[in-house]
């Protein structure tokens, strides 16, 4: 993204008169006309100071031009927060939506306190009472009718300001209360948004090892040019795009690409950033860096993503302006007929807004912690409602319908071999190894009580296959490239099986004795126990498209789909974005989606759906792009959180009706001159809030089965 041009971070902005006002032994506080600039992206300064080493959490405050960071308390922290204050990148100072004042507990206080003094204290306290929690109201509604046209927030200053004509002062502060109320709840659900974007920044990138003039020496990964080469270890992550210059390694691939067994990588092979060592070295030449690789690209993709409205948000906030101006209407209409300001200040003392606005946020509240208790933990009130929208799920293989862990299908003994034999040889040479497939065949020998007695002469041909020398004899297990690549070797019998182990969609490792392929292992990772029952539950809730997408190749994927019922198709071999094109697919037929995937591969599709959800295992990256994260294997918690959203949609609905009912006959009782401004603002109030005690209690029950009276009825 471009900077314009009269922004330069480090020779304009007030950097220098940053200043630590109060520090605890792990919170810091500080002040600074940085904090003030007018470019400033707190959002983005909050998420890059986030992205530094031992920093739990931080809070900008633009208003007071104030910073807050809670950190790990180790020494030095201060120093690195102010030293990349100092150098801030320029992403932090592409202004974003500006960012309302915060609201405190004490202002909720105050406004409480005034509302219950307004009834007891001397006339002219209640007024500067009313004035203090009113003006504020007033001006709020004044700038948002010159900027917006008349909203729900006009509406309120209206009423609020005839009030004040009326000298209805215990109004004025019910109304202030009420409205300084419902701000500080879409405040805390602001936050929460707000939260998704740091903890998708937060992904810290360990450090590269790079071999210059012949020296391999550790760099922060900005340092990583194009041209440098890499060095890569087990257990480390690939930082750059680029190509093997030399040696052979066992990479896991599937955070960017969902394969679910490692590759095998050698010289000539291509790399690219997010992928794992499993085990071996490689030394790799980078071609992309920095925000050219893929692991960056996904990165940049979920950022907009999730910087982008929601359409509900959207419609909601167009719900609850179109309101306003009935009641507008309807005062009028009484002042016209009346000339009474004090009935038409009782008239818009009542909308119809409060009776959806506050029990939703409430009854979102216990739906959500009813949802968590059963499977579900959901990041916000927006992926409730997508959930009980939902009619096609998108389910990623790899680690979700499918366990992550390899599991010993076959066992294929040849020239006559036992399968017990041929499974305790296999084991005893890959019994000195620690990588997937070595503790999938050490289990399943260990699983059978096999005798494991170790060998002698192991020798690991990195990404290919082990030799030893086993009771005297050189024997070998691996791959059919590593068999091709012994001479003399006598494999041709073993073929057939071979092949047949791989149109089952599985891998097959030949198991050798001297120069003979004495049988083969076959590995295949497990569907998992309740997924079919999951995807019938989904079918009877009204899911009426269910797909699968993997980055396998298209015999495992059809395999998959055989012993699976109820899919309507199965995508493979997919990239990230492939993935992320097919759920964009499904929406442009008129679907509502939800994704269930685990790995960084699954992000684009994650934040591309309308509801994103990950399994409890699955990558930061993944978490952060989705709305909701199973905390358990078991998809059928998928059933019970749809079951839950659905019940949300109903609990509303009844909400709806007869708030709606019930302001309805108010605003008759108050038009008729009846209800007095006071009068109508309680009663109005009351109404309010037992639709929140009925939305909490309904919604914080146990949903255990169908309850078609509160719209778990199969959604049109």
């Amino acid at each position: 993204m471009t900077m314009p041009h009269d922004v330069s971070p480090l020779r304009r902005l007030p950097v220098r008169d940053v200043r630590v006002v109060h520090e605890l032994p792990r919170r810091i506080r500080l002040k600074g006309g940085l904090f003030r600039h007018p470019r400033l992206n707190p959002d983005r300064l909050e998420a890059h100071l986030a992205s530094l080493p031992g920093v739990e959490r931080v809070r900008t405050n633009p208003y007071a031009g104030s910073l807050v960071v809670r950190h790990d308390g180790l020494p030095g922290r201060t120093g690195d927060i102010l030293a990349a204050l100092g150098a801030l990148p320029p992403v932090v100072f592409v202004k974003g939506p500006a960012r309302p004042r915060e609201i405190s507990r004490m202002d909720i206080g105050l406004h409480l306190l005034a509302a219950v003094a307004s009834f007891a204290v001397p006339p002219v306290v209640r007024l500067v009472l009313a004035v203090l929690v009113g003006l504020p109201v007033v001006v709020d509604g004044v700038k948002n009718l010159l900027s917006r046209g008349f909203t729900a927030k006009s509406l309120d200053a209206a009423s609020v300001g005839l009030c004040l004509a009326v000298r209805n002062y215990p109004s004025v502060c019910a109304i202030a209360l009420m409205r300084i109320f419902g701000d500080y709840l879409k405040q805390t659900n602001d936050k929460r948004s707000n939260d998704l974007l740091h903890s998708l920044l937060r992904l810290k990138q360990q450090a590269v090892w790079v071999e210059r003039e012949g020296v391999e020496i550790e760099v922060a990964p900005g340092d990583v040019a194009v041209g440098d080469v890499v060095v890569c270890g087990p257990g480390e992550l690939v930082a750059v795009d680029g190509e093997v210059l030399a040696g052979a390694a066992l990479v896991d691939k599937s955070m960017i690409t969902g394969e679910s067994i490692p590759v095998s990588l050698e010289k000539g092979d291509e790399v690219i950033s997010g992928s794992v060592v499993e085990s071996g070295r490689l030394r790799i030449r980078a071609k992309k860096v920095g925000v050219g690789t893929a692991m960056a690209k996904v990165r940049r993709f979920l950022e907009n993503a999730l910087e982008d409205r929601s359409l509900p948000e959207i419609r909601g906030d167009a719900m609850a302006d179109s309101l306003a101006p009935a009641t507008l209407a309807l005062g009028a209409l009484a002042y016209a007929f009346t000339r009474d300001l004090s009935r038409t200040a009782s008239v818009t003392s009542i909308d119809y807004v409060c009776s959806v606005k506050f029990p939703a946020r409430l009854s979102v509240r216990s739906s959500m912690y009813a949802a968590a208790r059963g499977g579900v933990l959901l990041k916000g009130g927006r992926a409730l409602d997508a959930l009980a929208r939902v009619d096609a799920v998108v389910f990623d293989k790899t680690g979700t319908l499918t366990s992550r862990e390899l599991r010993v299908t076959d066992v294929i003994a040849l020239r006559g071999w036992t399968r017990e034999a041929l499974l305790t040889l296999a084991a005893r040479m890959e019994q000195h190894y620690d990588h997937p497939v070595a503790r999938t065949i050490l289990a399943e020998a260990l699983r059978c009580d096999l005798r494991l007695d170790p060998v002698g002469e192991v020798d690991l041909h990195v990404s290919h296959g082990v030799c030893a020398v086993v009771d005297g004899k050189e024997c070998r297990i691996g791959s059919r490239r590593f068999m091709s690549d012994l001479t003399g070797l006598e494999r041709d019998r073993a073929e057939t099986q071979a092949d047949m182990l791989r149109e089952q969609g599985k891998m097959a490792l030949y198991v050798a004795q001297g120069n003979v392929v004495q049988g083969l292992i076959g590995l295949r990772d497990e569907l998992r126990p309740h997924a079919q029952t999951a995807l019938h539950g989904l079918r009877e809730l009204g899911v009426k498209k269910v797909v699968v997408l993997t980055g396998d190749h298209r015999r495992t994927a059809e395999i998959l789909g055989a012993q699976l019922e109820g899919v309507d198709a199965i995508h493979w071999e997919l990239t990230p974005e492939g993935k992320a094109c097919v759920v964009n697919e499904l929406k442009s037929q008129g679907y509502c989606v939800a994704v269930v995937g685990d790995g960084v591969n699954d992000a684009p599709a994650l934040v591309s759906a309308d509801l994103g959800m990950c399994m409890p295992h699955g990558g930061d990256l993944a978490q952060a792009s989705a709305q909701a994260i199973l905390l358990s294997d078991d998809l059928r918690s998928l059933c019970t959180a749809r079951r839950i959203a659905m019940r949300q949609t109903g609990i509303l609905r009844r909400c709806l009706h007869e708030g709606a009912a019930a302001n309805t006959a108010l605003l008759g009782l108050a038009a008729s001159g009846i209800l007095s401004p006071l009068a109508a603002a309680v009663l109005h109030n009351m109404n309010t809030f037992t639709l929140m005690g009925y939305a909490m209690a309904k919604a914080g029950s146990p949903c255990g089965g169908t309850d078609k009276g509160d719209g778990l009825s199969t959604p049109s």
